[in-house]
């Protein structure tokens, strides 16, 4: 096989694994997809470092090729690492599909359309309505609040990502606003205490996800990914305590109290 062959397969591994771990992939999955996509060409020697950062992909032979990729951007989008996982088992099973013709593939599905922003806010809001009746919240008007404050809170969470693209930072204002509505609401008599709607807005915010993606790292030997995945997690939650802790902090030492 042609030394350009090999790096067009390269690169098209490369690609897909990129695209798998930036929209949520376990480490153990893109880096068996990317071994798969090789070894269906004919290229045994390769191996693959895989963290949340960055991509390795290198022949161990005397003159090999090596490629890497760092990922600035992460986030979660289980419809695409779906597509992205049978495009793959595709393209291993079919030795005849050509490496510029799956590379086009690829690019549909990077550019696939998602749920469109107002419909991710209104099935959020609702899930966290929902969640705060569940809390005990179960009056209309918690109801309404909830969503009201869960579906701006997602609105300010997105728009300091664009800003600061930092998600602990971005989780540290957003649960600072919600804390300061639940507090605000509750100065107003509107409800009896901000408990239910604090917890319930907070929801979309929590890194569960990561959390468990982290500890499947950890449980299939990827030590490094498992506690990078799993320390950011925690580094998330604890800014969304201290925004919510900060604010509570302070309408307890005026007065307020649960």
């Amino acid at each position: 096989m042609s030394q350009s062959y090999k790096k067009d397969v390269l690169r098209f591994a490369l690609f897909i694994g990129e695209l798998m771990l930036s929209n949520g992939a376990e480490t153990y999955r893109v880096e068996d997809s990317i071994l798969r996509i090789c070894k269906s060409r004919g290229f045994n020697h390769i191996n693959v470092f895989t963290s949340p950062t960055v991509i390795i992909i290198s022949d161990d032979r005397f003159d090999g090729l090596s490629f890497m990729k760092t990922i600035k951007k992460r986030g979660i989008n289980l419809e695409k690492v779906s597509l992205l996982n049978n495009f793959s088992r595709e393209f291993v099973n079919n030795k005849d599909l050509k490496i510029d013709d799956a590379m086009e593939m690829l690019k549909k599905i990077n550019n696939k359309n998602t749920y469109s922003p107002i419909i991710t806010y209104i099935c959020a809001g609702i899930g966290c309505a929902f969640f705060a009746l569940l809390l005990g919240g179960n009056d209309i008007i918690t109801f309404l609040l909830t969503f009201i404050t869960s579906t701006t809170s997602l609105m300010i969470f997105d728009k300091v990502m664009s800003l600061s693209n930092i998600p602990a930072f971005s989780s540290l204002i957003t649960a600072t606003f919600i804390a300061i509505i639940g507090v605000f609401i509750t100065e107003l008599n509107i409800l009896d205490t901000p408990k239910m709607l604090i917890v319930g807005s907070i929801m979309p915010l929590l890194p569960g996800v990561s959390f468990i993606k982290g500890l499947r790292d950890l449980i299939s030997g990827d030590l490094i990914s498992g506690v990078a995945r799993s320390f950011d997690a925690t580094i998330t939650a604890i800014s969304i305590a201290c925004g919510v802790g900060l604010v509570l902090e302070v309408w307890f030492n005026f007065g307020g109290s649960f």
